[in-house]
């Protein structure tokens, strides 16, 4: 059974959140990340439900998933020194705008945080 929406290309709604989480929790501890990928996860995956009214498939957005984006956030950040991966454009694109103008990155993630919904 091919689902699609497994395959559905992430959105500005959603790098926005990974990138504002990736900056917020990169000076952290392993689990504390750990932590925050989960709940990253879990967001994600209740906001596509209820984006599309269906319930996600186990691999949508899930923690695997999560962990492996916020590396390409990662490589991304000029204040470390990774390589390898490659972020995608829209994850360039606003990691630019984020280490612009943190601020006005963050409110947007606040927006979009209460518009779906923060923990339910």
């Amino acid at each position: 059974m091919s689902n699609k929406s497994t395959e559905r290309k992430w959105d500005r709604e959603e790098v926005v959140i990974l990138v504002v989480e990736y900056f917020r929790t990169k000076n952290l501890s392993t689990d504390e990340i750990n932590q925050t990928h989960q709940e990253i996860s879990d967001f994600l995956r209740r906001r596509e439900e209820i984006l599309t009214g269906v319930q996600v498939s186990d691999i949508f957005r899930n923690y695997a998933g999560i962990h492996m984006q916020s590396g390409r956030i990662r490589c991304l950040d000029p204040e470390t020194h990774y390589s390898g991966m490659q972020g995608t454009k829209l994850q360039k694109e606003i990691v630019q705008e984020y280490l612009k103008d943190p601020a006005a990155l963050i409110t947007e993630a606040d927006r979009i945080y209460d518009k779906y919904g923060r923990d339910q």
